[in-house]
C-alpha cells in the first residue's frame, strides 16, 4: 500500500477508490503517480485553477508521498527483525471490534459524516475519539460505502455538458444562457436524489464542490461531506421473528396460511366488515410469495415491469423543463420520465398494494394486521405520514397495539432519532436517513402535502426499502396514475368504500352564488348560503368554512359574525402563529364556525360538523382536495349524515369529479351499509368492473 497524497478533496478520492493499478504501481516515481491521477481526475480537474491542483491534489511533496504505509509500522526499538508487533496487533484488533460496532450502529442507514458522528457521541461514546480510524476501517472491510454526499452525474464533463446542454435548450426554444445554470448543475445528492450545483467550496478548497439545497432541512449535503451507509443485509429466511429477533435479509419468508387461521388473526382486530375484508385483501399479498400483478380486465398478462432505480442510479429530478430536458439527454432512465410515486409504482407493480379506503374509514386500524404479518415474519416496518402531529397521534395507538415491539417515532426535533425498533413512524422527510432497511413501507396520506408532488421525498420512500420489501399506500384520493394501474390489472388494490360507522358519504349539494371576492367587496354573503349556515347552526352542528385564499378567512369570518351574532366565529391559515390553539378550541366547540384554508383539510375531526366549501371553482380546489374537504363531514356514528355544501359561480370539473367519486363509493358500499343510499341514476363502474 503506498501513500501518493497528503490530502484531496473527498469527491476527488472517491472517483479514485477501486481503480486498478498496474502491478509495478509499487515502483512508481511521484511523477508517474501524479500523471496517473491526473488522468482519472480529468473532468474533476478541468473546473479549477491550473496554479492551485498541486495543492489540492496533496502531492507538493515528493518525499513524504511516496512512502510505504507499512514502513512507519516497522523498525520499533526492542524488536529483532520479523518480530511481530504485539502492539499493533492488539490494536488491529480492537480496531475490528469497533468496526463491528460501527457496522451495527449503522444498519440499515443512511448518514452524513456530522450525523454519524452526532449517533456516536449519544449511544456509543466509545467509539468518538477514532472514529474517523473506524469508519476508514470498516469501508476497507467492506461493511459500509462511503462517497460524498453530492456526485457529479456519470459522463458529464463540465465543457461537454454545457454544449450539450446549450442544444437542448435551442431544442427547447430556450437561450444557451438560459441553460447555463443547468450545466453547472450536473450533481446529484446522493441521499435525496435531486440535483445540485456547484460552486466554490471554503472547506475542501475546489472550485466545483455541489451543495444539495432541496435536503439541507435535514443537514447540509455536499461533495466534500462523506455520506455513510450500511451494505444490503444479507438474507436470513425462515423463523418468526420476537422483540430481540434479528431482522430478516430482503424478501420475508412466505407464509401460506389456510383462510381460516388468517381469519381468526383478523378477528383480534376486532374490524368492521369492509375493514376485514380490505385488510385479508393486504395480509394474502404480503404474505404470498413475489410475483406478477393480478391480469388486467381482457385476462392478459401485464407486460414486464421495468426494474426500479434503486440508489445507485440517476436520480429523480425537480420539475421544470430544463431539468426535464437534462433528465433526458443524460440518459436517466426513470419509469414514464415520471420520479413520483405513480412511476415507481408503474416499473415495480408487483411489490405494492394501494388500500384505497375513504376519509374516515379508520385506516389506522387496517394497518394493524400489515404490521403484525411483518413482524410475525421477522420484518421491520415504516409506517411514514407526512405530519408530525399525526406521528405524535398514532405513536401511543401502535405502542398500545404492539406492546411488545420496541418502537420509534421520528420527526423534527424527536429525542428518538438515533433509536432502533422494529417499528418505525416518521415523518417522510426522516426516510432520508434510511436506506435498504424495511421490510414494509407503509406510505400514508400518500396524496397529501409534502409526500405528493415531491420527487425527493419518492425517491427517499423507495431507497429506504429493502430490495425485496413490500410498499402499502393509504390514501382516501389516489393519484391519476396510480388509479390508471389498478383499471388495468396490474397494481392490487383493495376497496374500503365505507366508514366505521357503516353510513353512506354525504354527498355534496352544489350551491350557485357569486364569487367570495365580490361578496366580500359588496359586504354581504348571499341569502341562500346564509340560509343553509342557519340550518346547520339549529341543529347544533359545526361549521367548516374553506376558502382558497388566506387573505379571504379573516375578511369573512367578520361577514359570519354579523351575520349570526353570539355565535362564536374563528378564522386561521398555515400562517396564523395561533393556529393549533384555534384548532384546539374549535374541537372543544368553542367556536361554532372555524373559516380556514386547505390546511385543515386533513387531520381535524369534530363529532357534529358541516362542510361548505366557497369558490369551490377555484383552480386551487382540484378533485382531491374537495374530496378531502368534504370528508370532514358525516364522521361520528352519532352524526353520520352531516353536510356538504359547493359555493361557487360556476360547476367545474373539478367538483363534477369530486362528487362523482363520492357517489361512486356509496355505490360500493352498499353491501356493507347500515343504511343503503338512494340509487345512483348515473352509476360509475368500479376498476375492473365489465360494462352492463
Amino acid at each position: 500500500m503506498q501513500l501518493v497524497s497528503s490530502g484531496m478533496p473527498l469527491q476527488w478520492a472517491a472517483r479514485l477508490s477501486g481503480k486498478t493499478v498496474p502491478e509495478s504501481a509499487d515502483r512508481w516515481s511521484h511523477r508517474e503517480w501524479e500523471r496517473y491521477i491526473r488522468r482519472w481526475l480529468a473532468p474533476e480537474l478541468a473546473a479549477e485553477a491550473p496554479h492551485s491542483i498541486a495543492s489540492l491534489l496533496g502531492m507538493e511533496e515528493e518525499a513524504a508521498d511516496c512512502r510505504s504505509a507499512g514502513q512507519s509500522w516497522t523498525g520499533a526499538a526492542g524488536r529483532e527483525p520479523g518480530e511481530p508487533d504485539i502492539d499493533q496487533l492488539e490494536k488491529k484488533q480492537r480496531l475490528n471490534e469497533q468496526a463491528t460496532v460501527l457496522g451495527e450502529l449503522l444498519e440499515g442507514r443512511s448518514l452524513l459524516g456530522r450525523e454519524l458522528l452526532a449517533m456516536i457521541r449519544e449511544i456509543a461514546p466509545e467509539l468518538e475519539r477514532d472514529w474517523k480510524a473506524i469508519v476508514q476501517w470498516a469501508y476497507l472491510q467492506g461493511r459500509l460505502t462511503l462517497s460524498g454526499a453530492v456526485e457529479k452525474t456519470a459522463g458529464a464533463g463540465p465543457s461537454r455538458l454545457f454544449g450539450r446542454l446549450n442544444g437542448q435548450a435551442r431544442m427547447c426554444g430556450l437561450s444557451g444562457g438560459r441553460f447555463a445554470a443547468a450545466a453547472r448543475a450536473a450533481h446529484r445528492c446522493v441521499r435525496c436524489g435531486s440535483e445540485a450545483a456547484g460552486g466554490p467550496c471554503a472547506a475542501c478548497g475546489s472550485a466545483d464542490c455541489a451543495r444539495c439545497e432541496a435536503c439541507r432541512a435535514l443537514g447540509r449535503s455536499r461533495s466534500c461531506e462523506p455520506l455513510l451507509q450500511s451494505l444490503p443485509r444479507a438474507p436470513r429466511r425462515g423463523g418468526q421473528g420476537g422483540p430481540g429477533a434479528a431482522p430478516p435479509g430482503p424478501g420475508l419468508p412466505a407464509d401460506a396460511e389456510p383462510e381460516a387461521a388468517l381469519r381468526a388473526r383478523l378477528a383480534r382486530w376486532k374490524l368492521s366488515p369492509a375493514q376485514t375484508a380490505a385488510s385479508e385483501l393486504a395480509v394474502r399479498f404480503l404474505e404470498a410469495e413475489p410475483g406478477p400483478a393480478r391480469p388486467g380486465r381482457a385476462g392478459r398478462e401485464p407486460r414486464a415491469p421495468r426494474r426500479v432505480p434503486h440508489a445507485s442510479a440517476p436520480p429523480p429530478r425537480r420539475a421544470g423543463a430544463l431539468r426535464l430536458a437534462a433528465t433526458a439527454m443524460l440518459g436517466a432512465a426513470w419509469p414514464g420520465a415520471r420520479p413520483d410515486t405513480s412511476g415507481y409504482a408503474a416499473a415495480d407493480p408487483a411489490s405494492r398494494f394501494l388500500l384505497w379506503a375513504v376519509t374516515g374509514a379508520g385506516k389506522t386500524e387496517m394497518l394493524f394486521p400489515l404490521i403484525e404479518s411483518a413482524l410475525r415474519r421477522g420484518g421491520r416496518v415504516l409506517v411514514a405520514t407526512p405530519r408530525r402531529d399525526v406521528v405524535l397521534e398514532l405513536a401511543p395507538r401502535l405502542r398500545r397495539a404492539f406492546p411488545h415491539e420496541p418502537l420509534t417515532a421520528l420527526y423534527g426535533g424527536s429525542e428518538e432519532r438515533w433509536q432502533r425498533g422494529r417499528i418505525t413512524l416518521a415523518t417522510t422527510h426522516q426516510l432520508l436517513r434510511f436506506a435498504r432497511a424495511f421490510d414494509l413501507v407503509v406510505i400514508d396520506e400518500l396524496d397529501a402535502f409534502p409526500f405528493h408532488g415531491d420527487p425527493m421525498l419518492s425517491y427517499a420512500a423507495e431507497t429506504c426499502r429493502t430490495d425485496g420489501g413490500r410498499t402499502v399506500y393509504l390514501s382516501a384520493t389516489p393519484p391519476r396514475g396510480m388509479l390508471a394501474l389498478v383499471r388495468r390489472g396490474r397494481l392490487a388494490c383493495a376497496k374500503v368504500p365505507v366508514r366505521y360507522h357503516r353510513h353512506p358519504l354525504p354527498v355534496p349539494e352544489p350551491l350557485r352564488m357569486l364569487s367570495l371576492a365580490e361578496c366580500l367587496r359588496r359586504g354581504r354573503l348571499p341569502d341562500a348560503l346564509l340560509r343553509r349556515c342557519g340550518q346547520s347552526l339549529r341543529r347544533g352542528a359545526q361549521l367548516f368554512v374553506f376558502v382558497p385564499k388566506i387573505v379571504y378567512a379573516e375578511r369573512l369570518a367578520a361577514l359570519l359574525r354579523r351575520a349570526f351574532p353570539g355565535i362564536a366565529v374563528g378564522a386561521t391559515s398555515s400562517q396564523d402563529g395561533k393556529r393549533g390553539d384555534k384548532v384546539l378550541s374549535f374541537r372543544s366547540a368553542e367556536f361554532r364556525i372555524l373559516v380556514t384554508t386547505t390546511i385543515l383539510e386533513r387531520g381535524v375531526t369534530v363529532p357534529r360538523s358541516d362542510v361548505y366549501i366557497l369558490d369551490a371553482d377555484s383552480r386551487l380546489f382540484d378533485e382531491a382536495s374537495l374530496v378531502q374537504m368534504a370528508g370532514r363531514a358525516g364522521r361520528s356514528a352519532e352524526d353520520p349524515s352531516g353536510r356538504v355544501v359547493f359555493a361557487s359561480a360556476q360547476h367545474t370539473a373539478a367538483q363534477a369529479g369530486a362528487r362523482r367519486q363520492i357517489r361512486r363509493m356509496n355505490r360500493w358500499a352498499k353491501p356493507f351499509l347500515l343504511t343503503a343510499p338512494g340509487e345512483d341514476p348515473s352509476p360509475v363502474r368500479s376498476p375492473g368492473e365489465p360494462r352492463r
